[in-house]
């Protein structure tokens, strides 16, 4: 029985793992460059006594004036962004979660809707 918990253990690190290289991390006071559909922008955190406050300021391309998503968030809560698209067409979600000390980002459907696209939003840039 051990023998199986240490398998499910490794299998599970991998897992994570692999999931994390597909995902963004933010870190304190750093902006990082994202983008979901036709907006792109930067986001950070602060730590602030109550969680952790997510700052997305955001433009599309074809507009002059920027938006500005602000999240708190607790551990293990997450935030999203989706801009729509044509009737029928799935939402484009831009993701924010705290995941223990630190914030990732994700685009969890991109790829599925636009083959091709790299998951990953926040560059290191």
């Amino acid at each position: 029985m051990l023998g199986h918990v240490r398998i499910y253990y490794a299998l599970a690190s991998f897992i994570f793992a692999a999931s994390a290289a597909h995902a963004g991390e933010l870190l304190p006071m750093e902006a990082k460059s994202v983008s979901v559909g036709d907006l792109k922008g930067v986001a950070y955190y602060t730590i602030e006594k109550d969680g952790f406050q997510v700052v997305a300021t955001m433009e599309s391309s074809d507009s002059q004036t920027p938006i500005r998503f602000v999240a708190t968030l607790l551990p293990g809560q997450k935030s999203l962004v989706s801009v729509p698209q044509a009737i029928g067409q799935p939402e484009l979600v831009l993701e924010f979660m705290r995941v223990g000390d630190r914030i990732a980002v994700s685009a969890p459907n991109l790829s599925a809707i636009q083959p091709g696209i790299q998951r990953t939003v926040a560059a290191g840039d």
